[in-house]
């Protein structure tokens, strides 16, 4: 065998060899793209059913912003003077009908009369459990009643904005009586519209 038979046998098998490598390459590339499609499909499909799905609602506050009010009192004897500014109340309301009532702003001479809060009266680091407890809602949508050691008081909703009755404060010298108003700023929960929607619609 000549040498130059033996290097056209050699060059015919390189030739084999390379179009072997490059229909293996073909075909690695077209199976690459095959299982990317399916993967995009799959993807696709599950996103899909993704947003189909029902969203999971988000966790909603133990308490909720409900109604925004400013009180006003004057005499129950009223002599002619007008209503003095006592303090800007928020309520914030839980599902289960438990209310937290924060001032928000206050006027000095309404709370210039109320007694020292006993040592009694305040929880201790072994009480924490006073601290979760929580009295239902005194104000509704018709109207609002507490009682305290320092206070009475009843109102009535007398428009979808106003609140109107009478508080008694015991201070030390004897009861006073008091004519208090709420004037509303804000209702953030349905719960303090019904008569707010009676009103308007009656």
């Amino acid at each position: 065998m000549s040498f130059t038979d033996l290097f056209i046998g050699i060059l015919f098998l390189f030739l084999i060899l390379v179009a072997a490598l490059i229909l293996m390459q073909r075909e690695a590339v077209k199976r690459e793209k095959t299982e990317t499609q399916t993967m995009a499909e799959q993807i696709r499909q599950l996103q899909a059913k993704l947003d189909k799905a029902p969203k999971p609602q988000p966790d909603l506050p133990a308490f909720r912003l409900g109604i925004v009010f400013n009180i006003y009192q004057r005499s129950a004897d009223f002599d002619g003077g007008g209503w003095t500014y006592s303090r800007t109340v928020r309520v914030f309301r839980s599902p289960d009908g438990h209310c937290i009532n924060t001032v928000w702003m206050r006027s000095n001479l309404s709370t210039a009369w109320k007694p020292p809060t006993a040592s009694e009266d305040i929880p201790t680091d072994a009480q924490q459990d006073l601290f979760r407890t929580f009295e239902p809602c005194g104000i509704s949508a018709s109207g609002d009643h507490w009682e305290s050691g320092s206070e009475t008081g009843n109102m009535k909703r007398i428009t979808p904005i106003l609140y109107g009755g009478y508080a008694v404060l015991h201070k030390k010298e004897g009861d006073e009586k008091l004519e208090m108003q709420y004037r509303v700023l804000g209702i953030y929960d349905d719960y303090f519209r019904g008569h707010a929607s009676a009103a308007q619609h009656g």
